[in-house]
């Protein structure tokens, strides 16, 4: 699930962006659902192949990939917020037999399910714990968790032109970032092999980031007097700007790369 940037602010003091900002999405990162599963298709695993879906947000790529394909899907999840939504869309669809949701955070949960045939990843570059700082670090410490063979369904922002220093400082303190062949290079290094990768049109983006401004501009026209509004809106504010500065610079691409 893709974290907006600049920080959090103290439950008690504003809503969560993301918790509104996501409502009603299947996938909380400029990509489509179908280019997800697209990808995953490519991996030829069978029904009942055990997925971990790390990061799953409101759970809908987790119930896409348990619906199209028979998977065995983990959802993992730290925010319990998303748990609950993950549990409500799980028993609404009927898939409580294939999605199973799981609170924790990355790094102990993979360690307790491991190995898995698959695992999503998708805007979620912390996942190997602070600790690991570089692209190829994070994918060494995912593929010690996937079966041999298995498949690594990768997402996440991009470099698409040399930033700015102080776009590029903004952007990466929230994680780890590369180019296309950046990425690519990293997960080779790891011992990974790049099936497949696509970049996300511009309009997709266009549609997320409009989307998630959008849901959160018409909460704070409908709540003017909550707590904490001018603390949502002041967060909503840096994230458009950075955003629409960043467009030229930025994209997001996917990738299933296959352990050997």
């Amino acid at each position: 699930m893709f974290r907006p940037l600049l920080g959090r602010y103290n439950r008690r003091m504003a809503p969560e962006y993301h918790h509104i900002a996501y409502v009603g999405l299947d996938i909380a990162n400029p990509v489509t659902i179908e280019a997800v599963l697209a990808a995953a298709e490519r991996s030829g695993l069978a029904a009942g192949a055990r997925v971990l879906d790390i990061g799953a947000g409101t759970g809908g790529v987790s119930a896409a990939l348990a619906r199209r394909f028979g998977y065995q899907v983990h959802a993992i999840e730290r925010d319990p917020v998303m748990i609950s939504r993950i549990g409500e869309r799980v028993r609404a669809e009927g898939l409580a037999d294939r999605v199973t949701a799981v609170e924790g955070m990355a790094p102990q949960v993979l360690d307790a399910l491991a190995p898995a045939k698959m695992m999503v990843a998708l805007g979620t570059t912390r996942i190997a714990g602070p600790e690991v700082a570089t692209a190829e670090g994070i994918f060494r410490t995912l593929a010690t968790r996937l079966s041999r063979p298995g498949y690594l369904l990768w997402g996440d922002l991009t470099w698409t032109a040399e930033p700015p220093g102080p776009l590029r400082q903004i952007i990466e303190a929230a994680g780890v970032y590369d180019s296309d062949d950046g990425w690519k290079a990293a997960a080779s290094a790891a011992g990974l092999d790049c099936v497949w990768a696509e970049m996300s049109p511009q309009g997709v983006w266009d549609d997320f980031f409009g989307g998630t401004d959008a849901r959160v501009r018409a909460w704070l026209d409908a709540h003017p007097e909550a707590e904490g509004r001018d603390a949502l809106k002041l967060r909503a504010d840096q994230i458009r700007t950075t955003f629409d500065f960043g467009r030229s610079y930025l994209g997001f691409g996917l990738y299933l790369f296959r352990k050997p």
